[in-house]
């Protein structure tokens, strides 16, 4: 009889909350562990508590992580007051210039207004390490200012969440957070139910990497004689828990390079970025703004390694090795489709001299992606109308 009352107790107590934890995937990046409203039922005089609980179970750091509430428009604070549902960096905009070999950004403070400055690039950096410290250096400046966005009572900031990682078993950082509000005031014999949506966006970036083995064509005839030749699967290596990712769906490994012929040896992929979070990316601005539209703020470098390798005819480019993809090209190149994939077509071609007297190596890949991410949970919260007393 005692577990009988012991299981009722449970029973009633988690009665007393609702609660979800999202659309979750394993590549989500931060995952919501919690969203919760309690009580289940809200009278007019009663406080609603929201409660979040997030973490960053993927393998790179996530930053101006911002947490918000949708739905909340006719809600009121702690004091009974209309909340300041106002967010100027959304009107305001913040984006991103790329000209001339210098990467620029602008964003709203709410100190200081509309900022606008540029990173030069040093003599020998290369390209991806060059984005990736301006990335750094403007997510710093960008994430400090908006630390204020707090003051808006719906939005909650955390300035970083350090990775996980998973070979030292160490999990990664998590916060929780919690929102105080009064329900809308509705009139005798009215219940309803609001949808409350808790969307969380953050700063992120993904890296993948694509080694393809090559033989010049001596080497490939002596490996056929031993019985050593065969297609080689093509391994591409993510980030951990990344939710845009790169995928080889198409193009030969090894390479064969045909050292006794001319000019220069083409190797074709087809290659996706693949969304596979439950999320989207988002624009930093407003999306009435955007000029990239429903794909939001992401920009990308590739950069090719190997003898003699160039790129031939990628992403917009016809010859080097280092690529800048903007947000246009992505749009205009490798739009994000209703199927959460953006295939692109990257031939790159091989100096047939180089590997006269080169047997065999290594021709390499090296992607790396910055975006805007969010992931979303939604619960409802029902609602009373006033009851008169008698």
């Amino acid at each position: 009889m005692k577990v009988w009352y012991f299981l009722l107790v449970v029973i009633v107590i988690a009665s007393g909350c609702v609660g979800s934890v999202g659309n979750r995937s394993s590549n989500d990046a931060i995952i919501i562990n919690e969203f919760s409203l309690d009580p289940k039922v809200l009278e007019p005089d009663d406080t609603a508590s929201f409660f979040l609980d997030i973490e960053n179970v993927g393998g790179t750091t996530a930053r101006c992580v911002t947490a918000e509430l949708y739905g909340i428009e006719s809600w009121y604070n702690q004091m009974s007051q209309p909340l300041a549902y106002a967010r100027p960096w959304r009107t305001s905009g913040i984006g991103f210039n790329y000209a001339n070999g210098q990467l620029a950004f602008n964003y709203w403070d709410p100190q200081g207004g509309y900022i606008n400055f540029a990173y030069s690039r040093q003599s020998g950096m290369g390209l991806s390490m060059y984005v990736n410290n301006a990335w750094n250096q403007f997510t710093s400046r960008f994430c400090s200012a908006a630390g204020g966005w707090s003051q808006y009572e719906d939005v909650k900031y955390f300035d970083s969440m350090s990775p996980a990682v998973p070979t030292q078993n160490k999990p990664g950082q998590s916060f929780t957070t919690q929102w105080l509000l009064r329900p809308p005031v509705l009139p005798e014999g009215v219940h309803t139910s609001y949808p409350i949506t808790a969307r969380v966006s953050y700063m992120y970036t993904s890296n993948a990497q694509i080694n393809l083995q090559a033989f010049n064509k001596a080497e490939a005839e002596r490996r056929e004689v031993l019985g050593q030749a065969g297609a080689i699967p093509i391994t591409v290596e993510n980030s951990y828990f990344a939710p845009i990712q790169v995928v080889v769906t198409r193009g030969v490994n090894p390479i064969i390079v045909n050292q006794r012929q001319p000019n220069y040896e083409l190797a074709n992929y087809l290659i996706e970025f693949q969304n596979v979070g439950n999320g989207w990316p988002l624009p930093l601005e407003s999306d009435v703004m955007s000029d990239q539209g429903a794909n939001g703020f992401i920009f990308a470098t590739a950069e090719l390694n190997g003898p003699g390798a160039y790129f031939y005819d990628c992403l917009g480019a016809n010859s080097g090795t280092e690529i800048f993809v903007s947000g246009n090209a992505i749009q205009n190149l490798v739009k994000l489709r209703s199927d959460k994939r953006a295939p692109f077509g990257c031939t790159i071609a091989i100096d047939r001299a180089q590997w006269a007297d080169n047997p065999m190596g290594t021709i390499s890949l090296t992607f790396k992606l910055w975006y805007r991410y969010y992931t979303d949970a939604t619960i409802g919260a029902d609602v009373l109308g006033l009851q008169e007393s008698v």
